[in-house]
């Protein structure tokens, strides 16, 4: 597409996805434009048209947030004991030195714990390793909150994690302000006790069949082909369709985009190795 032609179609969606586009740094309009003039085809054009669609329909602000995290709160005060024995913990382990998704869903949960459940928690870890150190002080029941679950992979990992300590008499939790239908299913197969409150279907193969998946599945390899392969350690093929080939598309308003979210709206690189002006910036080491 032509960079005029990309520019006016660009207007046009910005001003039909206020969600997507509000009048904030969050958002770059220039990556749309430049994403349309990734476009060769009109079937490409329209695919990133439907997609920010429904991405506008996913973005959480505000109050579609309070509105999930009292979900959330309300679950968790029907399911957990409250007590000096239970503590909420993050999803990250001992060695990360970024913040995650998991530890802003603590700091918002506070209060809708307190008014939705009455339930005040003992303690917040600041890794999910200092469970073990926490059992021996007497915590028995805990709680792993995070913002999104992809595909179930590091809920699995963690859970595993949990069984290998051998904490006689312990139990956890995991509760996710929104994920994949997939993912959930992954869990329960593996009976990992987990709960999701917003949760959503792969956004293209799982609504469409035969031509018309085949139509979309095209268009997007097309747009990945204009991606780098790799960008700091992150390697596209681990992120096609979304990681773990997601195909999510959600965000919380001003929040930093999940890695399962296609990468078209996220990715940093050209596949010259030239900067790529995104729609939206992601925040991840080694990226």
């Amino acid at each position: 597409m032509s960079t005029e032609d990309a520019f006016n179609t660009a207007l046009r969606i910005s001003l039909e996805n206020t969600e997507v586009f509000p009048p904030s740094p969050w958002t770059n309009q220039d990556g749309l434009v430049s994403l349309l003039e990734e476009c060769q085809e009109d079937d490409d054009v329209e695919l990133v048209k439907e997609l920010i669609g429904k991405l506008n329909n996913n973005i959480a602000d505000e109050i579609k947030t309070n509105d999930l995290l009292f979900k959330m709160a309300e679950t968790i005060g029907r399911n957990e004991i409250p007590g000096d024995e239970t503590a909420l913990s993050v999803m990250r382990v001992k060695g990360d030195t970024k913040s995650d998704g998991s530890q802003s869903i603590i700091d918002l949960l506070k209060v809708p714990l307190e008014i939705k459940a009455n339930f005040k928690y003992g303690y917040c870890t600041t890794t999910f390793n200092e469970i073990q150190s926490l059992y021996t002080k007497g915590y028995r029941h805990f709680i792993v909150v995070d913002d999104f679950i992809g595909s179930g992979k590091t809920a699995f990992r963690r859970y595993y994690d949990f069984s290998c300590w051998k904490l006689e008499g312990a139990t956890i939790h995991f509760y996710f302000l929104a994920g994949m239908a997939k993912a959930m299913s992954f869990c329960r197969n593996w009976t990992i006790p987990a709960d999701c409150f917003k949760v959503m279907h792969k956004e293209i193969s799982g609504y469409y069949s035969g031509k018309e998946l085949l139509k979309r599945v095209w268009a997007m390899e097309r747009l990945e082909n204009k991606l780098g392969r790799l960008s700091g350690n992150v390697k596209l093929k681990d992120c096609a369709f979304g990681y773990n080939h997601a195909e999510a598309l959600f965000c919380r308003k001003f929040g930093n985009i999940p890695n399962n979210v296609f990468p078209i709206f996220w990715w940093n690189k050209c596949s010259d190795g030239k900067s790529r002006i995104p729609i939206f910036r992601r925040v991840q080491d080694g990226y």
